[in-house]
This record gives structure tokens, C-alpha cells and sequence, in this order.
């Protein structure tokens, strides 16, 4: 730590040896010792410069902690009322999707009206149908009920599930397209998709609109004081070191890590993930030309170095791929797997099986690109 600290210590440093086998004890010899010198003026100053640096960088590095942690809580706040506004959105659609599909499955059985029995209605057909569609009943179940209540002949009700499982089917690849996108898209989607009002149309596009504003806002809000940390980070020359300090920081905030299953890193996760977490985060980011997205694979503490070291590079190198692919140049995305050695820390009284699960994953951080 000091720059002059070595010309004091080896002029005074006296070395003895005991011989335990009587080994003769070796002489120093003083003459080639640097002759002893006091130090100058300039050089006790330029020593406690050097303290008073390491000593204020130190209450920094404490402090910085202390202000990341409760930074982050403020904006954890805002986010809880992003996340909860997301789901309301998600609640919305999902009741104008079961209304569209209600509606269609309505119409199927409207044709077989006349070959329901008087003991039932076209009513309890339908609720038979949709309990069918939500996974209540097996598809078994749903016919012997079916074939009680009407005089169809097993064709025309293999006909009648078959179409009400292509409906559910349509209805939750609807759901995923709407999922990631933009109010305008909302429209284009269930106008092509009919069944749907005009009313709801314009409930759920409207609904779409203002949590993306409330989204877009939180994620320039969380981006610009990411940045100014990064700008701090470097002037103190305490930029992250190998493992990121988690409890305070805020790229978690912008785009969530992905979890895995063991042994694996699934494509399909990654192109869900990225396409609704930079979405709107792409033009929040083309305002900072200087931050990289650097992706990092992690692993549990299971399985060798060597295997881990594999897996985690596959849980960066295939979503910077995806990333490369739809949103960023190579100049934009960099990566590396960490393989066990930057495990989240483990929540008391939680299991092994749920740390290592945390600890399957890959992190989005943002960096300065050089």
C-alpha cells in the first residue's frame, strides 16, 4: 500500500535463525543493505495520499452498497405497481379470450340443437365443452357426458371435441402473441383472430397502452440511474468485479433472469423472454450507444467445472444469439459463463433444490462496452 514502506522495513528487520541441527546461523551482511535514509517530505505526503485514498475509496465501496440497497427498494416499489398493472392486463385478456372462445364453442353447439334430449339444454353442453377445454374433465369424461345428453352418434361427438380442443388450442396461441404485443398489434390480432367486439378490442388496446407507458417510463427511470452508476463506478475505479453484488443491483429490474431446468438451456424460453423484455426496452437502450447487454450463464454447484463451464456458456451464447438476431449488432452483446462460482445467496430455511434452481439461469447485465 505505500510506496515508500520498503526502504523503512528492510533496514530494520534483524534476521535470526536457530539451527535445530546446529546448523550454523547465516550473517548478514549490512553493506548490501540500502544505506538508511530518512524519508523526504514529498514522500511522507505522497504516502499519506496514498492512505487517505485507500481509506476513503474503502468508506466509498461501504457507502456505495448502502445507497445501491436502498435505491433499489425505492424502485422496487415502482416496479411492484408495473408488475401489478401487468397483471391486470394479463386478467383482462384472458376474460375476453374465454369469452371469444365461450362464444365460439356456443355456436358449435347451436348446431346440434335439435339433437340434445329433453332432460338437457344446449347450456349444460357447453359447460361440459368448456370444462373440457380448462382441463376439469378428460376428454373421456366429456364424451360419455355428452353421449348421455344428446343422441349424437360417436362421430359427430368426436367432431364436436375435436373442435373445441382446436379452439383452446387457438385460444392460447392468442394468448402468446398478445403477451409480447404492442397496443397496435393488440388490434391487428383480434380483428384477424374475429369473434371478438369492438368494445373489447378497445378495452384491452387501451389497457395495453397504459401499462406500456407505465412500463416505458419505469424502465427509462431504472436505465438512466443504472447508467449514472456506471459513470460513478468507473470515476472510482470500482467497477463490478467477477460477481456482480446482487442485493443492489438494478439489471434484474430491466430484464429478468431466465431459469432452467437441470441439464438444460432451452431456446423457446429465451426467444419468450427477450421478446417481451426488450420490446420496450430497445429504445431506452439507444439512448446509452456506450452500455453492452453482457449475457452470463450460471449453473448449480452440480456436475464438474468442466461440465458446468459448457452448460453456462450455452445459457449465454444461445439468447445472444436471439439477441443478435432481433434486436442488436455484435458490437452490443457480450457474454461469459460463469459455471458454479457466482451462486445468489441462499434464502435461510429455503431448500438445496430451490437454490440450485435460482442458480440455473442467465443474467442480463449492462456494462460499459470498453
Amino acid at each position: 500500500m505505500l510506496k515508500y514502506s520498503l526502504q523503512l522495513l528492510i533496514p530494520l528487520t534483524v534476521i535470526l535463525v536457530v539451527g535445530c541441527t546446529g546448523v550454523p546461523t547465516p550473517k548478514i551482511i549490512l553493506d548490501d543493505v540500502d544505506e538508511i535514509r530518512p524519508l523526504t517530505d514529498e514522500e511522507i505526503k505522497e504516502n499519506e495520499d496514498l492512505i487517505a485514498e485507500f481509506k476513503l475509496k474503502e468508506e466509498m465501496l461501504i457507502k456505495r452498497k448502502a445507497d445501491n440497497i436502498a435505491e433499489k427498494k425505492e424502485l422496487v416499489k415502482e416496479y411492484e405497481v408495473v408488475v401489478e398493472a401487468k397483471e391486470q392486463l394479463a386478467e383482462l385478456t384472458e376474460k375476453v379470450l374465454e369469452k371469444r372462445r365461450d362464444k365460439l364453442i356456443k355456436e358449435d353447439v347451436a348446431e346440434i340443437a335439435d339433437q340434445i334430449k329433453e332432460t338437457s339444454s344446449e347450456k349444460e353442453i357447453v359447460l361440459i365443452l368448456k370444462r373440457m377445454a380448462e382441463g376439469e374433465i378428460t376428454e373421456a369424461e366429456a364424451k360419455a357426458l355428452i353421449k348421455e345428453r344428446t343422441t349424437l352418434p360417436e362421430n359427430r361427438i368426436n367432431m364436436l371435441i375435436a373442435k373445441t380442443k382446436d379452439i383452446q388450442k387457438e385460444t392460447e396461441e392468442l394468448a402468446k402473441q398478445l403477451a409480447d404485443a404492442s397496443p397496435e398489434e393488440v388490434a391487428e390480432i383480434l380483428k384477424e383472430a374475429g369473434g371478438v367486439s369492438k368494445t373489447d378490442i378497445l378495452k384491452l388496446v387501451a389497457k395495453k397502452e397504459q401499462v406500456d407507458s407505465m412500463e416505458t417510463a419505469f424502465l427509462e427511470k431504472t436505465m438512466s440511474q443504472l447508467y449514472a452508476r456506471l459513470v460513478r463506478d468507473r470515476e472510482l475505479g470500482v467497477e463490478e468485479a467477477f460477481c456482480v453484488d446482487i442485493d443492489g443491483m438494478l439489471d434484474h429490474l430491466l430484464v429478468a433472469p431466465v431459469y432452467f431446468d437441470t441439464d438444460k438451456h432451452s431456446i423457446d424460453d429465451y426467444i419468450d423472454h427477450i421478446e417481451s423484455s426488450f420490446r420496450l426496452l430497445e429504445p431506452v437502450l439507444e439512448q446509452y450507444p456506450d452500455v453492452v447487454v453482457q449475457l452470463e450463464g450460471n449453473a448449480d454447484e452440480r456436475g464438474t467445472l468442466e461440465y458446468n463451464k459448457a452448460l453456462s456458456d450455452k445459457r449465454w451464447v444461445t439468447p445472444s444469439k436471439v439477441l443478435l438476431a432481433l434486436y442488436f449488432d455484435e458490437d452490443r452483446t457480450k457474454g461469459v459463463g460463469r459455471s458454479e462460482q457466482c451462486p445468489l445467496p441462499r434464502v435461510p430455511g429455503s431448500s438445496r433444490e430451490d437454490w440450485w434452481s435460482k442458480n440455473r439461469r442467465t443474467d442480463y447485465i449492462f456494462k460499459f462496452g470498453s
